[in-house]
């Protein structure tokens, strides 16, 4: 297999995939959608070979477990509908991956990216906070690619821990309510019918205070006036953000598009608009990274492919075993719903289950059932959830990849002041959204 990998490369699937999603946004055949699923079988596949060995670690356990509940319940389509979801997935990460590399080009990183050098030590940490929120709503993990840099080449172990546990904390609030998440994806599919709007405005709110929690826990030496001048040195990138957010919502709205599909419809868009007058030679570099971010990307597609056939094959699973009727039949109050989805994905994560599959797992319980519980503050406990899994999670990318950029181990990034925080803000988070739930959405 790895002498066919060599030669069939993965990477053209993508490409045929994230075209087959785009087309499907105007013509939608039942031979898409099934070609859809065979060809993310074959990019499953083509992969295997070159995929890291914890990739395989975590994927091989979903494997099993899915095999057994197909065989159990007899729900081999289930398996297909599954690899039907994730090529969606396949278009968004295509869509991140250009995005990344458009970003890259922006002067308006560059000069953000410089505006740090004049900051002092505490400085530094506090702009990490609000820098890796703004710029990772947007580059996600790849934030921790500019931020590490900053730091002296001499800096010691401490400075190091400390930037990427507060680089950890303001990246993992972004998922809040930036579409650009994965997780905002992975929500969108299991609650479709929750405004873009009303998510991304609760999910600002809720980041903003998780942000300003934050500084009240681990920055109080910070004055408010090197908060400001952290503020202003990301201004270059405010607008950038606002525009994506706002095209991406406002496409959702008129077309009646998940915030995902807006995402991937956006962002080729906008890569016309930011090449259309290019130089050559910026095309072909922008085209050349763009397969080399594709190449890199096939870990990540591989665990959400297999956490979503996982999740098809669960939906029938946890309808037939009952597991929803005796949730409902509890009587769970309101606060009692929304702490379970938070901590119930905070402590899988410790415990190395993906909130990939925590994700749909909880969903696919909870949604069905009449909790008193509105569907966007539904969807923002999970995606708060996603956020503490991300933060401290044993399997979490992100976790690994500040583990990587800083020198640092992820064990202290795990059990350290990341694990007070989640803790903190989860309970305050819980306190918020009943509070909303019940003077905005109740019946």
């Amino acid at each position: 297999m790895a002498n066919v990998s060599r030669i069939i490369r993965p990477e053209p699937i993508l490409f045929v995939l994230w075209a087959n999603e785009l087309i499907q946004f105007v013509w939608s055949p039942p031979v898409l959608q099934t070609a859809a699923g065979w060809l993310m079988i074959v990019f499953v596949v083509l992969s295997l070979p070159r995929i890291r060995r914890g990739t395989v670690y975590l994927c091989v356990p979903l494997a099993v477990l899915t095999a057994g509940l197909t065989l159990n319940f007899d729900r081999a389509a289930g398996v297909m509908r599954g690899f039907q979801d994730a090529a969606v997935f396949m278009a968004f990460f295509g869509s991140i991956v250009l995005l990344r590399t458009l970003a890259d080009r922006r002067p308006e990183i560059s000069r953000a990216r410089d505006l740090f050098t004049s900051l002092r030590t505490e400085q530094i940490n506090g702009a990490f906070l609000v820098g890796a929120h703004v710029i990772g709503s947007i580059l996600v993990i790849g934030v921790m690619a500019i931020l590490a840099p900053v730091l002296k080449h001499d800096a010691d172990a401490l400075i190091r821990r400390r930037a990427a546990e507060v680089s950890q904390r303001g990246m993992c609030l972004a998922p809040l309510w930036s579409p650009f998440w994965i997780a905002s994806a992975f929500a969108t599919q299991q609650l479709p019918g929750v405004p873009a709007w009303e998510i991304m405005s609760l999910g600002l709110a809720m980041a903003a205070i998780g942000m300003v929690l934050a500084h009240i826990m681990y920055a109080r030496d910070v004055g408010l006036s090197d908060l400001w001048r952290a503020l202003l040195g990301f201004a270059p990138i405010v607008p950038t953000v606002a525009l994506c957010a706002a095209l991406i919502t406002g496409l959702s709205a008129v077309a009646g598009l998940s915030t995902l599909k807006a995402l991937i419809a956006t962002i080729p868009f906008l890569a016309v608009l930011t090449l259309i007058a290019a130089s050559m030679a910026t095309l072909r570099a922008v085209t050349t990274e763009t397969w080399r971010g594709s190449s890199r990307i096939s870990d990540e597609i591989i665990v959400v492919t297999a956490a979503l056939v996982l999740g098809r094959v669960s939906q029938v699973a946890i309808g037939e075993i009952g597991i929803g009727e005796t949730v409902a039949a509890l009587t769970i109050p309101t606060w009692g719903v929304i702490a379970s989805v938070i901590f119930i994905m905070t402590l899988a994560s410790l415990v190395g289950i993906h909130q990939l599959v925590s994700m749909i797992v909880v969903l696919v319980i909870v949604v069905p059932l009449d909790t008193g519980v509105n569907d966007t503050i539904l969807m923002e406990a999970a995606l708060i959830g996603w956020a503490f899994a991300s933060m401290i999670g044993l399997t979490a990318v992100s976790t690994a990849t500040a583990s990587a950029m800083f020198g640092v181990p992820r064990i202290q990034l795990i059990f350290g002041p990341n694990l007070a925080f989640a803790a903190v803000f989860g309970a305050l988070s819980v306190l918020l959204l009943s509070l909303v739930n019940s003077l905005f959405f109740a019946a």
